[in-house]
Order: C-alpha cells, then sequence, then structure tokens
C-alpha cells in the first residue's frame, strides 16, 4: 500500500507544493470532496494492543483506498499492520506493535485517482486511551433489615466479562455504581470510587430501583460503558407488630372455628 500512496503523491499542483494534512485535488475534476479523513477515536482494553478509527472521505463517488502511517516517537514511518480485525476504517495495533510509554503519532492518507487527502496527525500514549469493557452480571440480594421503616439492604455484585485484561497485573479496577427509583429518572445517587466488584446498599426504601454500573483502569481517564440497566424491587411487608397481630387473630378465628365445628359433630349423630 505504501508504493500505492508515494507513486500518486504529485509533486506539484498548480505551481504550489502538496503539504501533508492539506486536502490535495485536481482543480479540472469535477470530484467534489466535503472533509478529508478524520482519525476521531483510539482505544486499548488492556494496554497490550490498541485499535485506531477513522471517518472516511464524505461525497465521494470514485474508488478509494486508505492508507494509515504511524511512527513512535523519533522511529521511521511505518504503515498501519492490520486494517481487518477491528473492522472497516480502522486499524489494529496487536502485542508485537503496541509498545506503552512511546507516543505514537498517526495519520490516514485517501488517496483516489483525482488526489490525495491527508487527515491531521493524531498523537496518543497508550496509557492514556486504555478503556475498558462493561462490567455483566449485575445482579443483586436482599438482605434482613429493620422494616420498611428503617429500609431494606441489598447487596449488588458484577463481574468484568473479560479476566485475561487483569492477569498480567496492568490493570487495576475501579467501578461507579449509580442507582435511581424509576419515577426520579434525573435523580441518580453514586457509589464510588469502589475497588470490589460488589456493593451494599443500606436503608433503601420499598419501590422501583433502576440500577447500573461501569467501571475503568485506576490510572486511566477513560471510562467503559455502563452496564446493563439492573431492575430492582424493594417489597413492602407489614411491620413486625402488625404481623404479630394478624398470626394471633388468625390463630384465635381457627380455634373458634374448629370448637364450633366439634360441638357441631355430637349434635349431627343424635
Amino acid at each position: 500500500m505504501l508504493w500505492l500512496l508515494f507513486f500518486l503523491l504529485p509533486s506539484f499542483c498548480d505551481g504550489r507544493i502538496a503539504a501533508q494534512g492539506v486536502a490535495h485535488k485536481n482543480p479540472n475534476s469535477s470530484v467534489h470532496v466535503k472533509s478529508r479523513p478524520h482519525i476521531y477515536f483510539c482505544r486499548s482494553p488492556n494496554m497490550e494492543d490498541f485499535s485506531c478509527w477513522w471517518r472516511p472521505l464524505e461525497n465521494l463517488t470514485e474508488e478509494v483506498s486508505y492508507v494509515l502511517t504511524y511512527s513512535k516517537d523519533k522511529e521511521p514511518q511505518q504503515e498501519c499492520p492490520d486494517y481487518v480485525s477491528s473492522g472497516p476504517n480502522s486499524c489494529h495495533f496487536d502485542k508485537k506493535h503496541t509498545i506503552i510509554w512511546k507516543f505514537y503519532c498517526l495519520n490516514v492518507t485517501a488517496v483516489t485517482t483525482h488526489g490525495n487527502y491527508t487527515s491531521q496527525k493524531h498523537c496518543l500514549d497508550v496509557a492514556d486511551i486504555v478503556q475498558m469493557e462493561a462490567p455483566v452480571n449485575l445482579s443483586f440480594v436482599l438482605e434482613e433489615a429493620g422494616g420498611d421503616e428503617m429500609g431494606h439492604n441489598a447487596l449488588l455484585s458484577w463481574i468484568y466479562p473479560v479476566p485475561a485484561h487483569l492477569k498480567y497485573g496492568w490493570i487495576t479496577l475501579e467501578h461507579e455504581l449509580q442507582y435511581r427509583r424509576v419515577s426520579e429518572p434525573d435523580v441518580w445517587k453514586v457509589k464510588y470510587p469502589l475497588r470490589e466488584p460488589q456493593v451494599e446498599l443500606l436503608g433503601l426504601p420499598v419501590g422501583e430501583f433502576v440500577v447500573r454500573v461501569r467501571c475503568r483502569s485506576h490510572n486511566a481517564r477513560l471510562w467503559s460503558e455502563w452496564s446493563d440497566p439492573l431492575m430492582m424491587s424493594i417489597p413492602a411487608r407489614p411491620p413486625a407488630g402488625k404481623l404479630l397481630v394478624l398470626i394471633l387473630v388468625t390463630g384465635v378465628g381457627v380455634v373458634a372455628l374448629l370448637v364450633v365445628t366439634l360441638g357441631l359433630l355430637p349434635q349431627s349423630r343424635r
């Protein structure tokens, strides 16, 4: 792919030298290109590999190919090692091509028959683009509490979906859990930071709640996506005093019914 890029790069255009980062176009061409490619997102799930994605040219009807080149610190420029693994308009850097604590600078160039369109330079440190997967299997267990007046306790837990990301010690997870009443869509209560994949919520009132959780590497700025929301129902239950009265009344009623029934049986035999 690099030879195609260098072959098609014009040495001049209307007497002006073509500059990197500027969209070049044949002035006699009727092709109208609205923009140049744009590297909009890079992500590493584990500090061992990473991928970058770009937005392609708009309003282009002719055939186009994309070449991503990169350099590490002051090393020579190289081409993307893998255009396939992370999907269309992407470049994937496997473990062999990923080195933390080195500065990567990337450009992507759209190569067309009428000219070449190069993105702005996108520079990154792999440690700064770590974004974990969203937690899964969020669940809860209701625990005994002091009745509706004092609230109910719920133990929530979840797991990280790719344990292999954590086994080498690069990543230390921290979590954030949010919950709210179903009837209050904008009133989230927050539990953060959480070092373990579980938390106990104390004194929850009766009602329906929505719970969600996300995570990130301790030193990273990017959070994962939110987990699937969990619906949590806190049921009402009668206070202990009322429950005791109900049991006594029911017991007395059953005894009275038995006495009446046993008293009527001898009379029916006469």
